[in-house]
């Protein structure tokens, strides 16, 4: 929590991204039909109805249907579908 409001308290001070201060995943939708995520290490969970992605100090849970990765390569994944949910979880 602190480090939340000290990684804002900088943010807003010196205009700089919150999530590159707090390691937050970046993720871009594309409509609902298509997600793409930097800053992943790794795939915990990987079904047509839900895939859970893990990075540095979080956790990505993407919900949806008919869900597939399109590329996963360096730290960047790709997500097709109809995604209905997207939640962060820290570790």
């Amino acid at each position: 929590m602190i480090k939340k409001r000290l990684g804002e308290f900088i943010s807003n001070s010196f205009d700089i991204p919150l999530d590159g201060i707090l390691d937050l995943p970046n993720a871009h939708f594309i409509g609902n039909n298509q997600l793409d995520i930097d800053g992943c290490q790794g795939i915990k969970k990987y079904e047509t109805e839900e895939i859970i992605i893990r990075c540095k100090m979080h956790v990505l849970r993407i919900r949806g249907s008919s869900l597939s990765m399109l590329a996963f390569s360096q730290g960047r994944v790709s997500i097709r579908g109809v995604i209905s949910q997207y939640e962060i979880e820290e570790l």
